[in-house]
């Protein structure tokens, strides 16, 4: 798999992009002007005002590093191959889903919803056609989980439920590096639709989450709760109606 080659004689632009390249856990390497480009960098990352130095056809340049890193990304996913791809999804209001190819972490981030878990999976199939993808959901938070992976079923996709214990990382970014973690995980195959129906347990957490909320003033109904766990309506919503009662 190719490389990206991080080619600048800007400090802050380095130590920008480096920071980025680290958090998302890209392979790259470190280049310097004047010295033969390596043969295994597809693609490099340099600033506007030096892009015109590289003397390359793939230049990758944007005042914000996350989009710079972001436009590398896709421009290696265009030119290179993955022949095995892993999604990887930490399940909960907003899951975190990683994905990696042939072994390489390739992109890593949060999602607002479980419904936009599937947006998010269809973009890294998309940036890495003909791959053989496998997604893979951890097993916490059963009614989000099941949520995510009855939206996934429907599309026909491939999809193992992984224990995620020993999956939780101290960082900044858990939910992300949780993905990692699952997506590396091999799981079981269900063999049809989950039940999204909340548990009990479930129902009365987000009433005593209600509770926190609202600084003890409200609780929210197991009805509401219920609508809450089933994602049509947000806790913030349940609270307002449950107060307007």
């Amino acid at each position: 798999m190719k490389l990206i080659g991080l080619l600048t004689e800007d400090p802050r632009a380095y130590f920008e992009l480096l920071e980025v390249l680290r958090e998302h856990e890209l392979r790259f390497v470190t280049m310097e002007f004047g010295e033969p480009l390596p043969a295994n960098v597809g693609v490099v990352l340099t600033t506007e005002l030096e892009r015109r130095k590289v003397d390359f056809d793939r230049v990758v340049f944007d005042h914000d590093p996350d989009k710079a890193v972001e436009r590398a990304k896709k421009f290696l996913a265009s030119n290179s191959s993955v022949e095995h791809l892993l999604i990887g999804i930490d399940p909960g209001t907003r899951p975190g889903v990683a994905a990696i190819g042939d072994g390489v972490v390739l992109g890593k981030f949060s999602v607002q919803s479980p419904e936009r878990v599937l947006d998010a999976v269809a973009g890294f199939m998309s940036d890495y056609p003909g791959a053989d993808t496998v997604v893979r959901i951890g097993n916490g938070d059963r009614t989000n989980r099941n949520r995510i992976f009855n939206r996934l079923w429907d599309e026909g996709l491939s999809v193992e439920i992984v224990d995620e214990r020993n999956t939780t990382r101290r960082s900044h970014t858990p939910d992300e590096d949780a993905a990692v973690e699952i997506a590396m995980t091999p799981g079981y195959r269900p063999r049809k639709r989950q039940d999204t129906e909340p548990a009990p347990g479930e129902i009365r957490n987000i009433q005593r989450i209600s509770r926190l909320e609202s600084r003890g003033r409200i609780t929210v109904s197991k009805q509401l709760a219920r609508r809450v766990a089933m994602g049509e309506i947000t806790l913030r919503d349940a609270i307002a109606m449950q107060k307007d009662e």
